[in-house]
């Protein structure tokens, strides 16, 4: 049976993950046509195999759909052509859709704060990202991306001094971060 996995990870338990990259397609079909010794299924799970060797993979997908073990391979993506292939081989195709993150705060006046150099409103911005659970490295890094696009290298030094002096030990980044905000 084989069964192809888009976007999300589900991994049946007991599953073992094959490491494809060391296997030849001989070593594959032999696997998926090979029963257990004492008459039990298997489940192999690869991760990511038709992005790297796709024709090799759809040639042998009939073996591995006739197989009493179960193949399972995650894909991020699968685009039209090995999607209609393995359909005709019987394949069973999941496609998990990826909820898009939802960030909580709003970047765009974080970073239009910091242009203005408005303290008021960069300080509300960056307590309303932290709040949000959103972490100090990547409001330091959105901060720092902002003043190189300002041009203003000044800014952008002093960030990433602040984003390396925390991991330093020598100070909190999230109070390093307001500090700098309300002293702007």
């Amino acid at each position: 049976m084989l069964t192809v996995i888009v976007g999300t990870k589900k991994r049946p338990a007991g599953a073992e993950e094959l490491k494809w990259e060391t296997l030849s397609t001989d070593e594959l079909a032999t696997l998926a046509s090979t029963p257990t010794l004492f008459g039990g299924t298997r489940t192999f799970v690869l991760v990511g195999p038709l992005a790297a060797r796709e024709d090799e993979f759809l040639d042998l997908a009939e073996v591995f759909a006739e197989s009493p073990h179960t193949f399972i391979f995650e894909e991020e993506k699968l685009l039209k052509a090995p999607t209609t292939a393995l359909e005709k081989v019987g394949a069973t195709i999941e496609i998990k859709k990826t909820d898009k993150k939802d960030r909580g705060f709003d970047p765009f006046g974080l970073t239009y704060a910091l242009g203005s150099r408005d303290r008021k409103k960069l300080w509300l911005a960056l307590t309303q990202s932290l709040a949000a659970g959103e972490k100090a490295e990547a409001v330091a890094g959105l901060l720092a991306w902002k003043a190189r696009a300002m041009g203003n290298a000044q800014l952008s030094r002093q960030l990433t001094w602040m984003y390396h002096d925390s991991h330093r030990g020598l100070g909190d980044l999230e109070l390093l971060l307001e500090k700098f905000a309300l002293t702007l």
